[in-house]
């Protein structure tokens, strides 16, 4: 009884260990740390969504606008990002904010898959503070969907664990780092809208990954997927397995369901992939969302994108 006992506590304080928070390098005192969620509070690992920080938005002038805005190619914009304090915190906390932009998609390798944008310095009191950092129009290619990367970076706060090519592990693992990714799409009765979709692998081997597309909001209208003839082929010879989607053409899939996937898609090593969403109506379709998102073999998130349709203003 004893042994079964001693066994069954062993149990429970691994199990504890797997799920609490890991300690922070830094004393809550010092610690900044930008949301990667609206419910994020600075924990590490965070738990919850990792691709469209709240604290992470882009606006057409050097005045913060209300609402996140797509860039405009070929013109500065502006990205603001909120750094934050936890409670408790005392002083001040000097560092620097680096910001670097990706095509839109998942799995973007950390660093070779991402472009530096720009640095800013700043000194984060206790009650936190917003930065500005200047996108430069001749870094913003078209088409203007994209994801964005603040690292915060400071020797009274460092990483918590040690970055590596997986840029959502990143994220997730350190509060110092946040993405956002967020796509807003407009669409009119009988004006089909094509949006690039970049499906990447952060690892260096070979890999099978899915793709998951959630329609937390359901689209009145027509969704279809394109994986492209490559992508297409490797999917059907690792036996073509998908989920609430219907094959209308030779490399095209319309989304039947709001709980859609594709499984076993093959990647080459650091390879990245463009795909594309098609969405159509033939009436007014309100508001809707839908997400795209990738796992590897093992069900890890490996980063995505957040698609708003016809969301107002």
């Amino acid at each position: 009884m004893k042994a079964k006992l001693a066994t069954m506590l062993a149990g429970l304080l691994a199990a504890a260990t797997l799920i609490a928070p890991a300690v922070s390098a830094t004393p809550f005192q010092r610690d900044v740390f930008v949301r990667d969620n609206v419910s994020d509070v600075g924990n590490e690992p965070s738990t919850g969504s990792i691709y469209y920080s709240p604290d992470i938005k882009v606006c057409s002038t050097p005045v913060p606008c209300a609402v996140s805005q797509n860039p405009v190619v070929g013109v500065n914009n502006y990205v603001f990002v909120t750094l934050r304090r936890k409670p408790g915190g005392i002083g001040t906390v000097d560092g620097n904010l680096h910001l670097y932009r990706s095509n839109l998609g998942g799995g973007t390798a950390w660093p070779g898959g991402w472009t530096y944008v720009g640095t800013a310095g700043s000194t984060v009191p206790v009650g936190g503070t917003t930065v500005m950092i200047t996108w430069p129009g001749w870094n913003v290619p078209g088409p203007a969907h994209f994801c964005l990367l603040a690292r915060w970076e400071s020797k009274a706060d460092p990483m918590t664990f040690a970055e590596g090519s997986n840029t959502q592990q990143n994220a997730q693992r350190n509060n110092n780092i946040a993405w956002r990714n967020v796509d807003s799409v407009r669409v009119r009765p009988f004006e089909p809208v094509r949006v690039p979709y970049t499906i990447g692998n952060p690892e260096r081997a070979d890999a099978r990954q899915n793709l998951v597309l959630e329609q937390p909001r359901p689209f009145a209208g027509t969704i279809t997927f394109d994986l492209g003839q490559e992508l297409t082929a490797r999917w059907k010879a690792a036996g073509g397995r998908a989920t609430g989607v219907k094959q209308v053409g030779e490399t095209r899939f319309q989304v039947v369901d709001p709980q859609a996937r594709f499984d076993n898609l093959t990647l080459k090593g650091d390879e990245r992939v463009q795909t594309a969403l098609t969405f159509e109506t033939d009436k007014e379709a309100g508001p809707a969302e839908l997400h795209v998102r990738q796992t590897d073999a093992q069900g890890m998130d490996l980063g995505g994108a957040q698609y708003l349709i016809n969301e107002k203003d």
